[in-house]
């Protein structure tokens, strides 16, 4: 096989492409959109030039090349060695050596090649089959001078000669980001907030000295055609914890969407995730709230509201992604509370996070009651205990669901509706004790 690349290297004689600092604008969901420039050399009035270092996640029929002077004739998507079943396929026709367990060894031309079966047929016109299953190494003997040993665009030019730079763009897979949000308490209606953001590259290439802008939102996409030959690559993913932008990212509106570009420039190496600072930590103000959703078997769950406000929030749109929650211990050491995922979240929007369960509160739902009145009507009585275990009075915050046409008839608490599915009460716990909510409601359908 070294025989076969030296071969393969020796033989490409396409005139190559430079290339100078992408820009580099990435999507949320395995999507990026890339944007150079390059300088091409081409040699005749009609001339074809070979442009390496692409994704191999490449969509082709995204691809736009704009030369400076001529124009494109033709382009081609080229990968001969993608996979491996990929080269063989390639050397149909052509004269292979195979070498098989017990080192056995056969040569001819390749006739057919399956993923079960190398048909070959020998110097004497022989024709005999092998299992691709004890194959240890196929070797072509001549692969052909334009043998694409990495993903490239070929394009034939007309009317221009000698260094003209063109610009290229295309959709590409393999790149991604990800919101990483921080919220650190500083107090009992205070805390600070910072967000970081995780790209990922796993396109086959690094992207050097790159403008980086960040999309947030999903951008509709019919499903595209994939080049004839796909590419499975294992990634080696190392982290790079610190955070490598020179300042805070920009934030614009952007069609439907939120454009963030990073201040300065990036380099996005092959195989890797790094984080780059989006917001460094602001002072905001929360509020905290319990609340039982009945018949939850976690228990009452704490919450934190936060509204995104320019007063007491980040004051700028956030991206959709991971918050995770931190605060000091009595030592004044921080420690990790809890987690939970937002959407995309604009300015002045209500932020209701879910820190985890509250270990000293309990509550315990019952049903007491529930007869049948007619055919389609029935009346039940719901039981809710609340206790509070901690040294302070809280106020916990009840949702039961409802279902079909229900009217309320009786209850301990004045309750209200959040919406047609939900009534809601707020109870007041003082710290040690216990608060019992009952309630009746008739339900007809």
């Amino acid at each position: 096989m070294k025989t076969l690349a030296a071969a393969a290297l020796a033989a490409v004689t396409l005139a190559t492409a430079s290339q100078a600092g992408p820009s580099v604008t990435i999507y949320t969901r395995d999507l990026g959109f890339v944007r150079e420039s390059r300088m091409l050399d081409v040699r005749s009035a009609r001339d074809t030039v070979r442009l390496e270092d692409v994704s191999t996640g490449l969509d082709f029929s995204s691809v736009r090349l704009a030369p400076a002077t001529g124009r494109v004739a033709r382009l081609a998507w080229r990968w001969d060695v993608a996979s491996g079943d990929a080269l063989i396929e390639r050397a149909v026709g052509q004269r292979v050596r195979v070498l098989s367990r017990g080192d056995r060894v056969a040569e001819g031309m390749l006739v057919a090649a399956d993923g079960a079966w190398l048909v070959l047929r020998g110097d004497d016109g022989s024709i005999r089959s092998q299992a691709r299953g004890t194959v240890e190494e196929v070797s072509l003997a001549n692969p052909g001078r334009t043998l694409s040993l990495k993903p490239a665009i070929e394009a034939v030019l007309e009317g221009a000669k000698g260094a003209t730079r063109a610009d290229l763009s295309y959709l590409t897979s393999g790149l991604s980001w990800s919101a990483e949000h921080t919220l650190v308490r500083t107090g009992e209606n205070t805390a600070t907030w910072g967000t970081i953001v995780q790209v990922v590259n796993s396109t086959g290439r690094g992207y050097t000295d790159a403008r980086l802008q960040l999309v947030a939102g999903e951008p509709s996409r019919t499903t595209p055609p994939a080049p004839k030959m796909e590419y499975a690559m294992m990634t080696r993913v190392s982290a790079d914890a610190a955070g490598g932008a020179p300042g805070e990212m920009t934030e614009q509106a952007f069609a439907d969407y939120h454009l963030y570009t990073l201040a300065g420039e990036v380099t996005l190496r092959d195989r890797e995730t790094q984080s780059l600072t989006m917001y460094d930590p602001r002072p905001v103000t929360v509020k905290p709230r319990y609340l039982y959703r009945g018949g939850d078997a976690r228990g009452v769950q704490s919450q934190l509201i936060v509204v995104n406000s320019a007063k007491e929030g980040a004051g700028a749109p956030l991206p959709a992604g991971r918050v995770r929650f931190f605060e000091p211990d009595a030592s004044k050491q921080l420690q990790f509370t809890g987690e939970t995922n937002i959407g995309h979240t604009a300015v002045d929007e209500k932020l209701t996070l879910e820190v985890g369960t509250a270990f000293d509160l309990a509550a315990e739902r019952a049903i007491k009651s529930d007869k049948r009145i007619s055919d389609r009507e029935r009346e039940y009585t719901t039981e809710i205990k609340l206790r509070n275990r901690k040294t302070t009075a809280v106020t916990i915050v009840v949702e039961e669901p409802l279902g079909g046409d229900i009217t309320v008839t009786a209850q301990s608490h004045p309750s209200l509706r959040k919406d047609a599915n939900t009534l809601q009460w707020s109870i007041d716990v003082p710290a040690g004790k216990e608060v019992v909510l009952t309630y009746t409601a008739r339900q007809r359908w």
